[in-house]
């Protein structure tokens, strides 16, 4: 069958007011995409969004944190919002110590980052036991080596009369240099809220998640 050149020139025009209409399409739902992102705890506190490395997820549900000492990046839950000032400190760029809450699966969430980059980060018995004084953690700890870092990682259940607490506590050392984060991760439900206690091995994979995403950087 022959086409004449009105015809032709109609496809023509059909083709590229489709090509246009899909790019406006695509361009809106980027914008739908950026409006949505933009919606999240994290991007919408100034002080948190500081940290991170892109306003876009690494993985879905988390942003890329990178440290403010230059000495570590990893992954930070899209509902974290860094406290400014109380559980917040930084010297030079040997010492940092952030703290941020989060509501994630009707728990409420809150984790103490400390870093630092000294010669007392070797002895590792001392510190484990600085940081189970400092959590009442009573417990021991598991070692695994992984990549460049050795992780010590130990877990508890703290129960009172109003919530249950699902503690996450772990001492990430860098083999071979002064570099080291205590790691202390606390989920807290209702007692009597089932749903958000259900969850509690999905809170700590996201405590693990966290945990061996940190990459120390060499200096």
């Amino acid at each position: 069958m022959k086409l004449n050149k009105s015809a032709y020139a109609l496809i023509s025009l059909l083709l590229i007011g489709g090509c246009a209409m899909s790019e406006k399409n695509s361009d809106e739902k980027s914008e739908q995409e950026e409006s949505v992102q933009q919606e999240t705890p994290a991007l919408k506190d100034e002080f948190t969004k500081g940290y991170l490395t892109s306003a876009k997820e690494v993985e879905k549900g988390f942003y890329e944190f990178k440290s403010k000492t230059g000495g570590y990046t990893m992954l930070l839950p899209v509902e974290a919002v860094i406290s400014k000032d109380f559980g917040n400190e930084l010297d030079e760029d040997f010492y940092e110590a952030i703290l941020y809450g989060a509501e994630i699966d009707q728990a409420s969430i809150d984790t103490q980052i400390i870093y630092e980059d000294k010669p007392i980060t070797k002895n590792i018995k001392e510190n484990l036991e600085l940081l189970s004084s400092s959590s009442g953690y009573d417990g021991s700890y598991s070692e695994s080596k992984e990549g460049s870092k050795t992780i010590y990682y130990g877990k508890e259940t703290v129960e009172s009369e109003e919530y249950t607490t699902y503690q996450y506590i772990s001492y990430i050392k860098e083999n071979g240099s002064d570099q080291a984060i205590s790691f202390l991760y606390g989920g807290s439900c209702k007692t009597t809220d089932e749903s958000c206690n259900a969850k509690a091995d999905e809170q700590e994979r996201t405590a693990k998640k966290i945990i061996h995403s940190i990459t120390f950087n060499r200096k």
